[in-house]
């Protein structure tokens, strides 16, 4: 259930980073309410991925022993939290890069349990 919710909210991360492009690049980007929502909902999004990635890789290693999805979640996590400070296409494909590896960690991890 973890990692399903992993998945989840990683998925949410790259969903909202597309959308979010396709309207800046379309030229809704200039509404002040689209720029204020995306100062809060990126770090608040970062959260849920951290605290899930908190309680799900480490007991799943603990159980099957492998590190390879710790490691890939890790690399997924940081490269989201630096892509918050990035320009705004940059931080689109980082976060496209990163969050589809920590779906992929996650799906990874997942799998192990199984």
């Amino acid at each position: 259930m973890k990692d399903k919710l992993g998945i989840f909210f990683s998925g949410l991360c790259v969903i909202h980073c597309l959308l979010f492009s396709f309207l800046i690049w379309g030229g809704v980007g200039s509404i002040s309410l689209l720029n204020i929502s995306e100062e809060f909902i990126h770090p608040i999004l970062l959260i849920f991925v951290v605290m899930i990635g908190l309680v799900s890789f480490p007991s799943a290693y603990l159980n099957h022993q492998r590190p390879e999805p710790l490691i890939l979640g890790l690399i997924g996590t940081i490269g989201l939290f630096f892509a918050l400070f990035l320009s705004t296409t940059i931080e689109v494909i980082m976060t496209l890069f990163f969050g589809s590896i920590l779906i992929t960690a996650h799906f990874w991890n997942h799998k192990l349990q199984n």
